[in-house]
């Protein structure tokens, strides 16, 4: 089966970045797959994550990389961890979200054996780490690249590294849906597990909750840009429903 690495952008967060980061990694401690490693790129003030990776040294094969001169921002981070990767998978986890059960590594690659280029699983959102709401299903849709993600965080995306997409590192509003939708058009559909695989942690630190209207507006034209006019309707109007609700 493929081998996979779990590749984790880490920083500060608030103070609360090393508790989630110990929580994560103690789930992956349990995962009945043993061919992996994990890539934390760390770009933390301090040595709280650094700490955390030093103390699961021995029950994980885990790298921790000091990320501190590139752009400060979830796609730089997360693309530096992806550089550090060895395995033929590559799993993206946020340091506040962890796995939903001791077989999602398993399965991930169990379907990489049946072919495919990229994956996407089903999620679901927790407030206190435990109670696990809101199941979705990740579907494509046109209106995607312009924020209507219906897919969830990057976190539900796992790739071959034959198929290998990187973050588009001027982008942190629209990071996720913008590799969605590269990898849609390179590869065709993902491969899908239906079942939460993944829980996303809602909590004050998350960088969707300090996206500002204008940020919106200057992502949105330069995704636009970026598609040269060549997207259809349904995208079209969703870019103009969004920059309506950016003023």
């Amino acid at each position: 089966m493929a081998s996979i690495s779990i590749c984790i952008p880490a920083y500060s967060m608030g103070g609360k970045g090393a508790s989630y980061l110990s929580d994560s990694l103690e789930i992956l401690t349990r995962q009945s797959f043993d061919d992996f490693e994990v890539i934390v790129s760390d770009q933390s003030s301090d040595t709280a994550v650094q700490s955390v990776c030093d103390q699961f040294e021995s029950r994980l094969s885990i790298r921790h990389v000091w990320n501190l001169e590139g752009k400060r921002q979830a796609s730089a981070n997360t693309n530096n961890a992806v550089n550090h990767a060895q395995g033929e998978v590559i799993k993206i986890l946020f340091q506040d979200d962890y796995l939903g059960s001791e077989d999602v590594l398993k399965k991930t690659s169990e379907a990489f054996e049946k072919g495919g280029e990229w994956l996407l699983c089903g999620s679901g959102v927790s407030r206190d780490g435990i109670t696990i709401e809101r199941p979705m299903v990740p579907r494509l849709t046109q209106k995607l690249r312009f924020g209507r993600n219906t897919v969830s965080s990057p976190s539900v995306l796992a790739m071959r590294r034959s198929g290998l997409e990187l973050f588009d590192e001027e982008l942190i509003w629209l990071m996720d849906v913008d590799l969605y939708q590269r990898l849609w058009d390179r590869h065709g559909d993902p491969l899908i597990l239906p079942e939460t695989q993944v829980v996303n942690r809602i909590h004050d630190g998350q960088v969707s909750a300090s996206v500002t209207p204008e940020l919106r507006r200057k992502e949105l034209l330069y995704m636009a840009e970026k598609a040269k006019g060549n997207f259809p309707l349904p995208a079209r109007l969703e870019y103009w429903r969004q920059l309506l609700k950016a003023r």
